[in-house]
């Protein structure tokens, strides 16, 4: 839906749609807000956005809802990276002289820990002539894969995501962000 209004803010396109609707003073108030409400629902599509996206981000990175699987505190938080048109992230695998990996941890916290190897889709490999070597990277839409151990009582896990973007020009310097994958209340706690 960004691409319909590029240049406005992070869902700033929702407020126009919002003044379109033909409803005027407090009576129409509810309206608008359930309008709101399923603007919101479509958009995230039963997923929590980590980030909203804007003009200068090179990856909008989403975190799914986790479900344990029954009885075993064990789970796999899905996070999904989009990469911006003509960019790229550089995967979880490089040579060591190489640019940064991606880096997906489970931030210290009494409830939550990493219980595996972070996978990731099938990266893309090519000559990379800004390390003059071969290199792994994501340059459309990509998932990882994170296992998980999950004690009674956690609502969320909490997760930081380094990575470093280029687009064949230049490149950012590396960065960290930090998520939370929520869990989903009812299977086990």
């Amino acid at each position: 839906m960004m691409g319909l209004f590029p240049d406005a803010a992070p869902f700033g396109w929702m407020i126009v749609v919002m003044n379109c609707l033909p409803v005027s003073g407090l009576r129409g108030l509810p309206l608008k807000l359930a309008a709101l409400g399923l603007a919101f629902g479509a958009i995230l599509g039963g997923q929590a956005m980590a980030q909203a996206p804007n003009a200068g981000q090179t990856v909008v990175w989403s975190v799914a809802p986790v479900s344990l699987a029954k009885g075993s505190g064990r789970a796999v938080v899905q996070l999904r990276g989009a990469v911006r048109d003509g960019w790229h992230v550089y995967a979880l695998r490089q040579h060591e002289n190489g640019p940064t990996p991606l880096r997906v941890a489970v931030e210290a916290n009494p409830l939550a820990t990493v219980a595996g190897a972070v996978v990731g889709s099938a990266p893309t490999v090519a000559r990379d002539g800004a390390f003059n070597l071969d290199t792994a990277f994501y340059a459309q839409n990509f998932t990882l894969s994170v296992p998980v151990r999950v004690k009674a009582g956690a609502s969320s896990i909490p997760l930081s995501v380094r990575f470093q973007t280029c687009n064949g020009q230049t490149c950012q310097p590396p960065k960290t962000l930090h998520l939370s994958a929520d869990i989903i209340p009812g299977e086990r706690r």
